[in-house]
């Protein structure tokens, strides 16, 4: 078999590649709140203008390219607001990606709007306006289209006069799990580099260890027919993008390359590809391992380190997280495995991660998962967000706000120094972003803490004169 392309050439090609730009910004029209409460479990606050953002990136080889993304914005000038990115799960087609009108999808991305956050989608290179094949669940492109996006929308926010502050959130779910951890890392690995720092993530029901292809795959003959279209996906993500084998007539064999190649061509989609596929297996009373050339099904068996590194270098465990992370699963989830977020969290936090907080949605079917998963990410990212009023078409200055002590023991005072010597509002969450406490400070601005908080982090949530609020984290020890 061919080697995986040395990584090094990619790099050197990469530098060569102007700053990220938004090419394009195509108004999609504004979609009102009351339209988002009917189709959303929340109320949102805000109506929400959405763009098609056509901005430059690069491709799995380093050379200059453009994607497809999703820009929606809170209809409102008042305030500063975080940026949260939303990565989306695996779709049949590239017609199905979030800035095409009409996609399901979008209403995430603008739930999130509505919610007060700048929010932003990628299609992913492949997807949505993208041509080439879809790198499906290769981290690196998964990583940098949202990390380009998130650059170049930032500058044309920034030429528009709109403002963020700074805060930047990242979730998504399914392929858009794996995606988003693709992203984090990046971004708590070099995002100083861009100017850019993670505040917290939140992947739901996402593959972070990717699993090369096992001898008991290929003597299946009655594979799960949605199952199947993910495998065959991922073998031909992988080929592409390390010319594993070279073209797909390499690969595969007929009846099945015919079908493969349609859905490479776009002439049909994922699952299609993945039925007709299925059928033909049927049909001829044929095993997996049949729709593969015989020096796939020897790599298989022999443990080919070449295909195994391909798999192996989309693994996403080894880094340590260090922003509050949660991970969000449901334990009925039949097409992701939920060992999956389980094994994950218990890694990372082994590995020395203490900001790790792992979920169960309950009993609940992977497609069924996703509605309380992305509500869930969203109470957890209000739990540290924050926004602060414009004054004069500029950020007005934010008061600073020091707490004391800082570990802080239960049932003591919490001092607020920084604000005027007046009661205010506050909310105490603890680390999954429920709310503990509330009620308004002392005149001098303490809190008293309940004696049964336990020992962990907290975020103090803080109202101010004009409405808005500023967030301050704490420990309790």
């Amino acid at each position: 078999m061919k080697k995986i392309l040395p990584l090094i050439c990619t790099c050197i090609i990469s530098l060569t590649v102007s700053a990220q730009e938004v090419v394009n910004a195509e108004d999609q029209g504004v979609i009102s709140r009351t339209l988002l409460g009917l189709v959303l479990p929340f109320s949102p606050q805000y109506d929400v203008e959405s763009f098609k953002i056509t901005y430059t990136t690069t491709d799995a080889f380093g050379q200059p390219d453009t994607a497809t993304g999703l820009l929606s914005l809170p209809s409102q000038d008042a305030l500063v607001l975080p940026v949260a990115l939303y990565n989306h799960g695996t779709i049949a087609s590239a017609d199905l990606a979030p800035s095409v009108p009409g996609v399901r999808e979008r209403f995430a991305v603008q739930g999130l709007a509505g919610s007060g956050f700048i929010a932003l989608a990628p299609d992913y290179l492949g997807l949505g306006d993208s041509d080439g094949i879809h790198p499906y669940l290769h981290a690196e492109t998964e990583a940098r289209a949202g990390r380009d996006m998130i650059i170049a929308v930032k500058r044309w926010l920034d030429a528009q006069d709109i403002r963020d502050n700074d805060q930047l959130f990242v979730t998504g779910y399914s392929q858009g799990g794996h995606a988003s951890m693709a992203l984090a890392r990046s971004l708590e690995n070099n995002g100083a580099d861009d100017g850019l720092e993670l505040t917290a993530a939140a992947h739901l029901s996402g593959v972070y260890d990717i699993t090369p292809p096992s001898p008991g795959i290929l003597v299946q003959d009655n594979p799960n027919q949605v199952l199947l279209s993910f495998f065959l996906n991922t073998v031909i993500s992988y080929n592409y993008v390390y010319n594993l084998y070279g073209t797909p007539a390499q690969l595969f064999n007929e009846p099945y390359l015919t079908e493969v190649q349609k859905y490479i061509d776009r002439e049909t989609d994922l699952y299609s590809m993945g039925s007709a596929v299925y059928d033909s297996l049927r049909a001829n009373e044929a095993r997996v391992g049949e729709i593969f050339v015989d020096q796939f099904v020897t790599d298989v068996l022999d443990d080919n380190p070449d295909l195994l590194a391909a798999y192996n270098d989309n693994d996403l465990l080894d880094y340590v997280p260090s922003v509050p992370t949660l991970l969000y699963y449901c334990d009925a989830d039949e097409t992701v495995n939920p060992q999956n977020s389980i094994l994950t969290a218990e890694l990372f936090i082994e590995n020395g991660a203490d900001s790790i907080l792992l979920e169960n949605g309950g009993n609940l079917s992977h497609s069924n998962c996703a509605i309380p998963a992305l509500v869930r990410a969203l109470q957890f990212f209000q739990g540290f967000s924050s926004s602060f009023p414009v004054s004069l078409g500029e950020p007005a200055e934010q008061p600073e706000i020091v707490l004391s002590p800082n570990p802080v023991r239960a049932g003591s005072r919490l001092a607020i120094d920084g604000l005027p010597d007046e009661a205010s509002e506050f909310v105490v969450y603890d680390f999954s972003g429920r709310g503990v406490v509330s009620g308004r400070t002392s005149s001098n601005q303490t809190i008293k803490l309940p004696s049964s908080l336990d020992i962990g982090t907290y975020i103090l949530r803080v109202g101010l004169e004009d409405g808005t609020s500023l967030v301050r984290r704490f420990q309790v020890r």
